[in-house]
């Protein structure tokens, strides 16, 4: 869980504002590509361990991982632009519940 608000957080970092010019800057759009990647292979590997993972969307965030490492030809800018600003906060908050079950 860790490596997936690790992961938020680096997208956080520089997506601040984001909008679709952002994602025509090669290095945002892999940065981000990236980002989503380790958090859906986290969450793949987690969801492993426990199938009951309380993670809203968690298929689609491992299947949209699966798009952006094998058929990255298939990304689309206006749905990695409503990951950052409509469902990373939602995940955010998810992880860090889950993170305190821990503390």
């Amino acid at each position: 869980m860790h490596d997936v608000l690790l992961a938020i957080e680096g997208i956080e970092s520089f997506s601040q504002d984001f909008s679709m010019p952002h994602l025509e800057v090669i290095r945002n759009k892999w940065a981000l590509e990236r980002g989503v990647g380790i958090i859906g292979e986290a969450l793949y590997k987690a969801r492993n361990l426990n199938p009951e993972l309380p993670v809203s969307d968690l298929n689609a965030i491992i299947a949209t991982r699966h798009i952006v490492v094998h058929d990255y030809d298939l990304v689309d800018s206006a749905r990695m632009l409503m990951i950052v600003t409509k469902h990373l906060p939602i995940l955010k908050n998810e992880i860090l519940a889950i993170l305190q079950t821990f503390d």
